[in-house]
């Protein structure tokens, strides 16, 4: 169809030597607005014990810088964390941070700012003796998509301190965000930014190489397509080939698999189908090209695949619940919330 960049499959799979799996995680981390924000530098000195509300939109995570603690997830169960140990609970369970179970138990929340986009909070507390120190952050998502990256996880991910396949890219991460943790230095905060988009990055890839080195099954997430050998070659097509009239059968060839093996393959990885998938990403760079462009409905409908304004209007409705021209005067005047089961 005249307008798209038309390649053919050679010259596609020829051209995928440009991308790797970070680019594309992290086009998509993007259009989905994620978020890392600084969360405590604790002091904390026993005994102590702080509790944290459930939070189901945002994932914390937490650093032991020094001494021990205890993490108790409610309902999941207890852990014992090292200096060093990195601990992230992606779905927002409620949790208790604590050096002993015997300690008197105090709302987190009634000791930190309310407000979730300043930098990073400094508090000490306890009863003046043995020291703990922990460094936490927040990670979360600002698209208007229910889109379950965090939580399709593991409740807890705990990443030890002496664990071989995290010294390498982790730690140094881990380093430099304790470092710009203490720091009040200028730019203290975009390095933090910058640092934690890449930790999340760290620990999913970490998450799926743990799992594989255990032999367990990945839980159904889209981003773990990303890192599969076969499928990852039909992710890169759609994500970066969206408008081109893709279908199951040549999908499956760029993955070098028959139409079911791939459907397949595809639907016990994602959760999804890849023809759902491929409308879901869709309406992603639609929603991107709403917020960020003056683009026509005609224009964007185009580029991601459309043969028509009112086709890609009645699929935006069916996937958003709204119309497009409805989303982007919202986004443009109150910036409502719109709800979808993205994914």
């Amino acid at each position: 169809m005249a307008g798209w960049k038309i390649i053919d499959y050679a010259d596609f799979m020829s051209d995928r030597s440009t991308f790797d799996q970070s680019d594309l995680l992290s086009e998509l981390l993007d259009k989905l607005k994620f978020r890392g924000n600084p969360g405590i530098h604790g002091t904390f000195s026993a005994p102590w014990a702080l509790a944290f509300n459930a939070n189901p939109d945002q994932a914390p995570f937490y650093v032991v810088a020094a001494g021990t603690c205890q993490l108790n997830v409610l309902g999941v169960g207890d852990w014992e964390l090292q200096k060093g140990d990195l601990v992230l609970l992606p779905r927002g369970d409620a949790h208790i941070l604590r050096d002993d179970p015997a300690s008197r138990i105090v709302q987190a929340s009634s000791l930190l700012s309310a407000s979730r986009d300043q930098g990073i909070q400094r508090l000490q507390w306890g009863g003046g003796g043995k020291e703990t120190q922990v460094v936490g952050g927040l990670f979360r998502f600002d698209s208007p998509f229910s889109f379950p990256i965090l939580v399709s996880m593991d409740q807890v991910i705990l990443l030890r301190a002496d664990d071989p396949i995290r010294l390498e890219a982790v730690n140094p991460l881990l380093g430099l965000f304790c470092r710009e943790g203490r720091s009040q230095e200028p730019g203290s905060r975009a390095a933090t930014s910058g640092l934690l988009k890449l930790l999340f990055i760290e620990i999913l890839r970490y998450a799926v190489l743990n799992r594989d080195r255990e032999n367990r099954p990945c839980n159904r997430n889209p981003l773990v397509l990303l890192f599969d050998p076969v499928l990852r070659k039909a992710a890169e097509a759609i994500h970066f080939e969206t408008g081109r009239p893709w279908n199951v059968e040549t999908l499956a060839s760029l993955s070098g698999l028959s139409r079911t093996s791939f459907a397949v393959r595809f639907q016990e990885l994602t959760g999804t189908s890849p023809l759902a998938y491929l409308t879901q990403v869709r309406m992603l760079d639609a929603v991107d090209l709403l917020e960020k462009t003056n683009d026509t409905l005609g224009a964007i409908a185009h580029k991601v695949g459309y043969g028509s304004e009112a086709a890609f209007s009645k699929a935006f409705k069916r996937e958003l619940g709204v119309s497009p021209g409805t989303y982007r005067k919202q986004k443009s005047t109150a910036g409502a919330t719109v709800v979808s089961s993205f994914f």
